[in-house]
C-alpha cells in the first residue's frame, strides 16, 4: 500500500485522530465535573474502550496471519519479535502475557463466534465478557449445529448485559439449554464440562516454597477451584476483620495491639500460619516410614524458662519463646535434652489435652482467655498454665485457651496465668501489671 494511500485509509486516520482529540483535553479537566456526570462518562470512556478492543484483536489477526504466512515463505516477516504477541509487546508495554492473550483470543473469537466481535466493536459488552463468551461456545459439545450455536450465542450476549462476569460464567456452563430438550440433558452437558475443567485444574496443580534466609519462606500454589474456596474460607475465617485481636488498655478501653498484621494480607498470612499449625499431623500419612510430625529438640533449661535456641526435626532453628509456645501444641512432639544426645522425656500425642478436655476448656473459656481477645474456640490452643516439665500433668485446672496470636505473646513476655479458686475461669498477669485480669465475654 503506497503512502498516499494510506493517507486516506480509514484506519490510520481514524488512529491519528483519536490522539489529536485526546490531545485537546488534560486530564485535569475532570476535576471541574459533578461526580454523577463522571461516573457517566466513565462508562463511555469504558465503552469507547471495549470498541478500541475490538480493533486492537482485528489487528493483531492481521499480524497473525501475516506471521504465518512469512513462516510458510509467503511474505516478509511483520515484526522482530519470536511470536506475534512479542513483537506487539516489544512495539508498547513489554507485556508479553498480555498480548500473547490478545492473539488467542482474537483467534477464538473469529473462530467460535458470529456476533461477538460485532458487539464488542459497538461498546455493547467488554473484552472480558468476549473472552467468556468465546470460551464457552467453544466448549459446546460435538453435535451442536450451526443453528443452535448461534442461539447460545444470542442468548449469552443478552445475558451479559445484566449479569456480573462470574455469574455470566456459571450461566455459560448451562447454556446448551437454549436447544436441549430436557433438564436431564442440560445437566449431563454441564457436568461433562466441569468434569473436563476438573482434569485440566488437576493437570494445573502445583506447589513449590524457598527459603528467603531471613526467617521467612515464600511460596506459590496453584489448586482447583473447588479447594481454593476452602482454603479461602478458612482463612477468612481467621482473619476476620470484626475479629479484635489485641489486649484492652485499662486507662484507655481501646485495644493496645490487632494482631501480627493490620492489612488484609497480611492477616490473611498469619491466619494461614494458624492453619499450618492446626494440620492434624497424627492423621498424615507417613514418610518413608516416619509419622509427619515435627519434633522440636530443646534442653530442659529452655523448657523452664531460659534462653537457649531449639530447633525443630529438620534442623531449623527457633528462638525459646517459641520453642515453648510450639510444644503447648498437640500436632509438634517435645524432645527434652539434657545436655547430651539422648532425650529426658519425649512427649507424645497422648500426653497433651485430648478432645474431651479440649471441648472441656471450650465450654469453660468461651474462646481466648486473654482480657479482650474475641477469638472464638475454633481457632485457639491448649496451654499449659504450669510448663508440663514442673507439673507433669495434663488437667483442664492447669490448662487454658489462648489464641495463636496471645499464645506467642505469653511464652514471649512470661504471662502469668492461673484458675481462679472461686469460679475457675483463668485469669492473666501481663507484663507491667499486679492485677489478675481476665476475658470478660459473655457466657450463658
Amino acid at each position: 500500500m503506497s503512502v498516499a494511500a494510506l493517507d486516506t485509509h480509514p484506519v490510520p486516520s481514524c488512529v491519528h485522530g483519536l490522539h489529536a482529540l485526546l490531545d485537546t483535553v488534560p486530564t485535569a479537566a475532570w476535576d471541574g465535573l459533578d461526580p454523577a456526570e463522571v461516573r457517566r462518562l466513565l462508562a463511555e470512556i469504558g465503552r469507547a474502550e471495549a470498541r478500541l478492543s475490538a480493533h486492537k484483536m482485528a489487528a493483531a489477526r492481521v499480524l497473525e496471519k501475516a506471521r504465518r504466512a512469512a513462516a510458510n515463505g509467503d511474505g516478509p516477516r511483520p515484526g522482530t519479535g519470536t511470536s506475534t504477541g512479542a513483537t506487539i509487546s516489544i512495539d508498547f508495554g513489554g507485556d508479553r502475557s498480555g498480548a500473547d492473550a490478545l492473539v488467542n483470543t482474537a483467534e477464538r473469537i473469529e473462530e467460535q463466534t458470529t456476533l461477538t466481535e460485532a458487539a464488542l466493536a459497538a461498546g455493547e459488552i467488554t473484552m472480558k465478557q468476549a473472552d467468556i463468551l468465546s470460551r464457552a461456545l467453544a466448549k459446546l459439545p460435538e453435535d451442536v449445529t450451526s443453528e443452535q450455536r448461534l442461539m447460545c450465542e444470542k442468548t449469552l450476549l443478552k445475558d451479559a448485559q445484566k449479569l456480573t462476569l462470574k455469574d455470566l460464567r456459571r450461566r455459560a456452563a448451562r447454556i446448551t439449554e437454549t436447544y436441549r430438550k430436557t433438564v436431564d440433558e442440560v445437566d449431563a452437558d454441564e457436568d461433562e464440562l466441569l468434569r473436563k475443567k476438573e482434569e485440566a485444574a488437576r493437570a494445573k496443580t502445583s506447589f513449590s516454597m524457598w527459603d528467603n534466609n531471613d526467617g521467612t519462606v515464600t511460596g506459590r500454589f496453584t489448586l482447583p477451584e473447588a479447594q481454593g474456596a476452602m482454603l479461602k474460607t478458612a482463612l477468612d475465617a481467621l482473619a476476620a476483620p470484626h475479629q479484635k485481636v489485641g489486649t484492652v488498655n485499662a486507662a484507655t478501653g481501646q485495644m493496645d495491639e490487632v494482631g501480627f498484621g493490620q492489612t488484609y494480607p497480611q492477616r490473611l498470612g498469619h491466619a494461614f500460619a494458624t492453619l499450618v499449625e492446626h494440620l492434624p499431623a497424627d492423621s498424615l500419612p507417613s514418610n518413608g516410614g516416619v509419622s509427619a510430625v515435627v519434633t522440636v529438640n530443646l534442653d530442659l533449661d529452655t523448657l523452664m524458662g531460659g534462653v537457649k535456641a531449639a530447633g525443630l526435626s529438620d534442623g531449623t532453628r527457633i528462638s525459646a519463646g517459641e520453642a515453648r509456645r510450639l510444644a503447648c501444641s498437640a500436632q509438634l512432639v517435645p524432645m527434652v535434652l539434657n545436655g547430651s544426645p539422648l532425650p529426658l522425656d519425649l512427649g507424645s500425642a497422648n500426653r497433651y489435652f485430648n478432645r474431651s478436655s479440649r471441648r472441656a476448656m471450650e465450654k469453660r473459656d468461651g474462646g481466648c482467655t486473654t482480657p479482650g481477645c474475641d477469638r472464638d474456640a475454633r481457632w485457639t490452643e491448649a496451654h499449659h498454665l504450669n510448663p508440663y516439665a514442673i507439673s507433669k500433668t495434663t488437667d483442664i485446672r492447669d490448662g487454658a485457651l489462648l489464641c495463636s496470636f496471645h499464645h506467642h505473646r505469653a511464652h514471649e513476655q512470661s504471662w502469668i496465668g492461673r484458675i481462679n479458686p472461686d469460679d475457675e475461669h483463668v485469669e492473666w498477669k501481663t507484663p507491667g501489671s499486679e492485677t489478675w485480669q481476665r476475658n470478660t465475654r459473655w457466657r450463658p
